[in-house]
């Protein structure tokens, strides 16, 4: 998996999985609860290969990237996962790279977003 340090709503420390195969960016139910962050209620459901998890509403975020001296803020939809949800607690899916011109340098381990603003991102591996 790779992952992204960002802040939600400017100042809660976050990590993101970066993952540009996935169709929607999603924030689990506990990871809103955590930021009391407040939702649009809409029950529905997402399909994975694996199973299907409980959707419980909808949320617009800001997600914000500290790079060098210099702060980047992206605004998105996120869908709010339901509590049997066990994987990453936050999601930036293809629909928010796509948003947000962003590309991932693998190279590099940089996340590129459309002005040239970039991050380090770390990938882990089940070594670590």
């Amino acid at each position: 998996m790779i992952f992204g340090n960002c802040v939600i709503k400017e100042t809660s420390p976050s990590q993101a999985v970066l993952d540009t195969g996935a169709d929607v960016s999603c924030i689990s139910k506990k990871h809103i609860g955590e930021l009391g962050i407040a939702y649009h209620d809409k029950n529905n459901s997402i399909k994975t290969l694996d199973a299907t998890y409980s959707t419980i509403g909808k949320v617009n975020l800001h997600i914000g990237f500290n790079g060098d001296e210099k702060h980047k803020s992206t605004p998105s939809e996120f869908i709010v996962i339901g509590p049997d949800w066990l994987g990453p607690d936050l999601i930036l899916g293809g629909l928010w790279f796509r948003e947000n011109g962003a590309t991932l340098n693998i190279c590099n381990s940089k996340l590129l977003l459309d002005d040239n603003f970039a991050i380090l991102f770390k990938v882990w591996t089940h070594a670590e």
